[in-house]
């Protein structure tokens, strides 16, 4: 009797444990178009035994467990091949956008602007006295003007929409952690409840897919279900508590942001993903108004001059005091600005003088020099006085020029050790003196090693050729910059180099010559802002060009003199920009620049499509596993429909014997 009892006990078990299945293979099948549902399986497996009256009864079969068909490990694989695509998508469309801006090849692009100016003032060296020819002068530089401007505009636009988007997907990183803690909890409950919390399991999953997209993440998951997911090393999610990323402002007057971690304002490195991709998109830099990183030309000279005024002779001295002002004046024809500093030392010490740009003071402060018969050169205390001297001014390029009659005499280890300070301060040392042992620090820093000489045509000369050389240097820095700066950032320097150069070379030619009405010619380009350097967003023609007779073309006041005219027509040509390791015509250098940003453009599509394409088949080979087959379903569904009618007429069977055990049997006996 028991063991019928039993036997119905086992049948039920059969008929609810595939009952079971039945509903899991429903729910597989009814969640067959749900964007990343991972499919169920019903894990069945004996209800053991039991011994009941001398014998063993088993007991039927009890459903496990309701299991995820799920691979960790190609989950990771499809998140790192998803956070690459995010990052070179965001690039790709980053670079679509600023060809767009930069308009190239088409006829209303850059160089075709340019042409058309350089065109015009070749017409004007054919008729320098033409009126006709001026207005056409004067309309080309107003469109080119107008060209560099919105093309400024247009790139800061960008940088600021990108910057926008940033702030947005640091937002959606926090929005996303912010479910992922409370799926945490709702697992957590569950799971100790002795259930499985599969469909929570997979809207977490889903979320650190998304997650991955955006920046590079680290889960771990605990025994009740719980996970951590860590980014940069910090945990943004720990179980049920969590961490935001900020966007936090870069810099002062700026609306740069960079990510951090909020409350301790530590900059974090989020991997890959489509926030790096945006990062290096803007540029990893400031963006503070007027900051050089950002494209602002640096064209301002921290120059000092660290004069020796022990043993000099009288005329050394006179010819210090008579050309180091040809320096100035190289820097100053060519439109640099400058800070002044006078180091000088000799038995009574050092002292050392910012005269920042008030040129005649410092002029008249060299012709007061006097000369003293001891002491001697102490370039440990020059370098240290440099080191302590506060502020530079800030960003500018440095250079130190040292005026000796004295070889280096310090030992190697003294020598490496200016050096590493003066490429810590970024100071560029050149040296009118003997080459003795003055090579290494000036080779080491940039510099270079002039002849000291009392000729005053000589001296001249030097101090004309180093200024020459300080200009070429700054031309140089500016036209290659760091490559860390990243691509919008990048090629906005590089375009404001071609702004820079050009229009102070254009001004410095323009300035040497003469008016139709005999005057000495002015600047042709002015800064729209006079506080800030001229580039694109800021240039505008001079006002008194609204006078054509005041566009110069002439070097003399005689009739048909068309030097000047010429001169800048030949400018496109001259190899004015240093950029690529070579000097480059400025044509040539925004060749360069177009061919940089296509190469950039081209990299980047390239990429996209191969992790598109890594990406589709890492999902694939997810769906293969986690992906729902009605084919597979719908023989599950049979398999345990003709199982659970199975253990129902086993149910009806045992009924019936029971029955007749019961009540059949029972009365025959009465």
């Amino acid at each position: 009797m028991s063991t019928s009892f039993s036997g119905l006990s086992t049948a039920i078990s059969g008929m609810l444990g595939n009952q079971k299945a039945l509903e899991v293979t429903g729910h597989n099948i009814s969640n067959l178009g749900t964007v990343g549902y991972t499919r169920q399986q019903a894990i069945l497996a004996t209800a053991g035994s039991q011994y009941i009256v001398n014998n063993w009864v088993e007991l039927g079969a009890k459903v496990q467990e309701i299991r995820q068909i799920r691979n960790s490990f190609l989950d990771s694989i499809y998140r790192r091949e998803a956070n690459a695509l995010g990052y070179w998508e965001a690039r790709y469309n980053s670079v679509k956008d600023l060809e767009a801006i930069l308009g190239e090849p088409m006829l209303d692009g850059l160089q075709n602007t340019l042409n058309e100016f350089w065109n015009a003032w070749q017409e004007l060296s054919k008729a320098p006295e033409s009126l006709t020819v001026r207005a056409l002068v004067r309309q080309r530089a107003e469109s080119l003007v107008y060209h560099l401007n919105h093309m400024g505009d247009q790139i800061n636009k960008l940088q600021e929409d990108i910057n926008t988007e940033i702030i947005k997907r640091i937002d959606e990183v926090n929005r996303i952690t912010d479910k992922i803690v409370e799926l945490n909890k709702l697992i957590a409950v569950a799971e100790n409840a002795g259930n499985k919390a599969n469909d929570y399991c997979d809207q977490r999953n889903n979320l650190i897919d998304q997650l991955s997209r955006l920046i590079s993440v680290e889960v771990r998951e605990h025994p009740n279900g719980q996970m951590d997911v860590l980014a940069g090393g910090y945990f943004l999610v720990s179980r049920a508590n969590k961490t935001n990323i900020a966007a936090k402002q870069n810099a002062a007057l700026s609306s740069f942001v960079m990510p951090v971690i909020e409350g301790y304002d530590i900059e974090v490195d989020l991997g890959l993903g489509t926030i790096k991709g945006l990062l290096e998109s803007r540029g990893m830099v400031s963006g503070a108004t007027g900051s050089y990183d950002n494209g602002t030309p640096n064209i301002t000279c921290d120059v000092t001059f660290a004069v020796d005024l022990s043993n000099a002779s009288s005329g050394y001295l006179e010819d210090l005091q008579a050309n180091i002002v040809n320096y100035i004046n190289e820097l100053k024809s060519n439109g640099l600005n400058y800070n002044l500093r006078l180091v000088t030392f000799d038995s009574g010490g050092i002292n050392n003088v910012n005269f920042g740009s008030d040129i005649d003071l410092f002029v008249n402060t060299v012709k007061r020099l006097g000369t003293s018969d001891e002491g001697g050169l102490d370039f440990e205390e020059v370098v240290s006085s440099l080191k302590d001297t506060k502020p530079f001014t800030e960003g500018a390029n440095r250079y130190l020029v040292v005026f000796t009659p004295d070889a280096m005499s310090d030992t190697t280890a003294q020598i490496n050790d200016y050096i590493s300070t003066l490429k810590t301060g970024n100071i560029q040392v050149s040296v009118m003196g003997p080459q003795e042992g003055w090579k290494s620090i000036t080779n080491a820093t940039g510099g270079s090693v002039y002849n000291l000489t009392t000729d005053d045509a000589e001296f001249s000369s030097a101090m004309s050729l180093m200024g020459a050389d300080t200009v070429l240097d700054v031309n140089k820095r500016l036209t290659t910059p760091d490559d860390t700066l990243n691509i919008i950032s990048s090629v906005k320097k590089m375009l404001n180099a071609v702004v820079s150069i050009v229009t102070r070379e254009i001004n410095r030619l323009h300035m040497s010559g003469y008016t139709l009405n005999g005057n000495p010619g002015g600047a042709f380009f002015e800064p729209i802002d006079d506080t800030m350097p001229m580039e694109m967003g800021n240039i505008k023609l001079s006002d008194s060009l609204k006078d054509l007779n005041n566009i110069v073309a002439s070097a003399t006041d005689a009739n048909g003199d068309n030097v000047i005219a010429s001169k800048i027509a030949k400018l496109r040509n001259e190899n004015l920009m240093v950029g690529y390791t070579q000097i480059l015509s400025v044509d040539t250098y925004y060749q360069q620049i177009i061919l940089k940003v296509g190469n950039t453009g081209n990299e980047a599509r390239q990429y996209t499509e191969s992790q598109q394409a890594l990406v589709n088949a890492a999902e694939n080979e997810r769906q293969a596993i986690m992906g729902v087959s009605l084919d597979e379903e719908m023989s599950n569904m049979i398999k345990f429909k003709y199982a659970y009618n199975a253990a129902t007429k086993t149910i009806g069977v045992i009924n019936e014997m029971l029955d007749t055990i019961i009540n059949r049997t029972g009365i025959a006996g009465r």
